[in-house]
This record gives structure tokens, sequence and C-alpha cells, in this order.
């Protein structure tokens, strides 16, 4: 808007004081009053510029792409934003997911304990079996209170995030999931290209330099400007005309002002914006580089955390059939203690797993999302 400010005339006003060494003419041996001693002028302007080498439109234009930019760059903010909100959520997820793998940890153990108990008390197994499931125990029950401890502290997080007080409650959808990414890798790189704000940023900083180029190439051509001027003159302070002057007047003038020599201060401008010009062109490539390596990355890690997940759902199959067949040989007296809990140790480490396989592979999806330069995976 101010730059649109550069087209419209300007209304001037001046009011001035002038008191001359001399007022006097001699003319034939006679003298002649042609002044007033003390000169008062009010002076009202309409001034139009007409034409100023380019320099406004380039700097409206300039103006324009500077508030693209203003755009993009919040933009931008948004995206990160957005996944700054998706890994709190998915850290609470998490958190929540290892406390019910921590529960089911405690139940199994207090299970064993009582069990282990029994077989004390009718003779067949020896006390310190009763006190390894109570060592175990104490020790599950010490991550269940750090699995509660976590959700507590990534809730404020997100609140904190949202910008909501750090202590509102609230509850989180389960949202982990296993559905594949289909997209392929050209497909991505190719929305990268087009939505990334940081490549669009790049993009109108090069038109930007070489707008400023024309901007500097404006001080070759001349100003043209149109005027109406008002005057009013006069020996009082209310300017209200005096013997020897009309009390007011009016004129239009139309001139043009040109510089044609400057020491080359114009050319040396001008290459300057040239080389802004390159760097900025440098720049954009190497912005788009890095989107290329972001896209590259975020693609194979998604991919890799996808493999990911299906071997921890066989680490977590493997691990529930050894802890069964362990409680079975316990019960029948053909294992030991010890190595039923070190069974439920493994079941419980590779449930722990699973879920960060799961937070991983969604997350590899979030930030792959957003290296697109998009809020939400697109249908």
């Amino acid at each position: 808007k101010e730059a649109r400010t550069g087209f419209l005339p300007k209304f001037i006003t001046e009011y001035s004081y002038r008191r001359p060494s001399e007022t006097t003419t001699k003319f034939g041996g006679v003298t002649f009053e042609n002044e007033d001693k003390n000169q008062y002028r009010l002076t009202g302007r309409v001034q139009q510029p007409l034409f100023t080498g380019f320099e406004t439109l380039s700097t409206y234009q300039l103006a324009n792409m500077g508030l693209d930019v203003a755009e993009i760059q919040l933009e931008r903010v948004r995206l990160d934003l957005i996944l700054q909100v998706k890994e709190a959520y998915l850290e609470i997820v998490r958190a929540v997911r290892i406390r019910e793998v921590a529960e089911q940890s405690v139940k199994q153990l207090e299970e064993g304990l009582r069990v282990a108990e029994n077989f004390v008390k009718v003779g067949l197994r020896a006390k310190v079996d009763v006190l390894d499931a109570q060592t175990r125990l104490g020790q599950a029950e010490l991550q269940l209170i750090r699995a509660i401890n976590d959700i507590g502290v990534a809730k404020a997080r997100l609140n904190s995030i949202l910008r909501e007080p750090i202590d509102t409650p609230f509850e989180v959808e389960d949202i982990l999931s296993t559905e594949p990414y289909q997209r392929s890798y050209k497909a991505t790189r190719e929305i990268a290209l087009q939505q990334r704000p940081e490549l669009q940023e790049a993009n109108k900083n090069v038109a930007i330099a070489e707008k400023e180029i024309t901007l500097a190439q404006s001080d070759y051509y001349p100003d043209i400007t149109l005027s109406a001027n008002y005057f009013r003159r006069g020996d009082e302070p209310n300017v209200d005309g005096s013997d020897n002057v009309d009390r007011e007047n009016w004129d239009i003038v139309a001139g043009a002002t040109w510089t044609l020599f400057e020491w080359g201060k114009t050319r040396y401008a001008t290459n300057q914006r040239r080389a802004r010009l390159r760097q900025a062109k440098d720049t954009l490539e190497q912005v788009k580089d890095r989107i290329m390596l972001e896209v590259k990355t975020g693609f194979l890690t998604l991919q890799a955390a996808g493999k990911g997940i299906r071997v921890a759902e066989k680490q977590v199959e493997s691990a529930e059939e050894n802890f069964r067949i362990s409680q079975e040989r316990y019960k029948e007296q053909v294992a030991t203690a010890t190595e039923v809990l070190d069974a439920q140790t493994r079941l419980t480490e590779a449930r722990a797993n699973y879920t960060d396989a799961l937070v991983i592979f969604a997350l590899a999806r979030a930030n792959l999302i957003r290296a697109m330069g998009l809020e939400k995976e697109p249908g």
C-alpha cells in the first residue's frame, strides 16, 4: 500500500519568510522601492510524477513480491508448526502405549509371583524364586511410574505448542497405523518441487533480484513531473498582499530532471544488483538440492520404518510364544523361575519395540509429508 502511493499526486504546502538586504533600485537618479523588507510567502502545490525511469513501477512490483515472500514464509512456519504438533501428539500416543505395555508387564509379574509363592509354600521351589520375582516386579512397577510420568510431560509439551494452559486435561486418539505409503518416489519428488514453500520463496527471491536491476537502472532515465502551484504573498504574516507585489498567483509547471554523469554510480549499483541475482540463483539451486535430499532421505526412512514394523511384529510373536512355553515348563517343574522372568522381560521389550516401530513409522510419514510441502498426505 505504501509503494502504491508513489503513483498518486502529492499535495505540498510551504510557508516562508524572507528579509533582503536591499529593497530599492536606483534608475535615472530616482530611487524605487521594488521589494518589501518583510516578505511572507504561502505556496500550495499539487505534484504528479509522470515518468520516474521505471523507479515507481519497480518499487511497487518489488513491494508486491515482498508481500508474496511474506505469505510464503507464513505458510512455511505453519507447516513447521503442524509438524511440531504431530510429533508432540505421537509422543503422547507412544507414552500411552508404553504405559499399557508396562501395565501388562506388572500383571504378568504379579501372576508369576503368585505362582512362585504357591510353589514355595508346598516345598516345590526355593524361596529365591520368590525373591527374584519380587525384584523383577519392583523394576516393572518403576517402569510403569516412569511411563505415567512421560504421559504427563508429553501432554504438557503439546499444550505448550498449542498455546493452551499447560495443565489442560485431554485425551488422545491412538492413530498409529501400519498402512503402507503408496506414492512412488518420483511422484513424491514432483509434489515437493511444486509445493515446498522454501523453493517458492527462493524462486521469488530470484524475481526480486531481477527487478532490483531494473530499479537500479532507473537512474539512467530522466524524471518528468507536472505540478500546479498557487502562491500568496505579502508583507504581513497573513500574506494578504502589499504595495509591491500581487497578493496571489498561480502557475502550471512541467519539468524534467536528468542526471547525466555521476562517475559511474548507476553502473556500479547495477553491477551490484547483478551479483545479487547470481547469488539468488545459486541459492535457488542449493534449496532445490536440499529439498531433493530431504525427500530422498524421508522416503528411504519411511520404507525402512515400514520394514521395521514387520520385524517388530515377528519379535512380539516369538516372545509371546517363548513366554507361554516358559510358563508351561515352569508349572511342569522342568524350567526355572529365571527362565520365565527372562522370557517375560523379552516380551515386554518386544512389545515396547513394536510400539517404537509404529511411532517411528508415523513420524517418518509426517516428516515426508512436510518434505513435500503439505500439511497432510494427498489423497
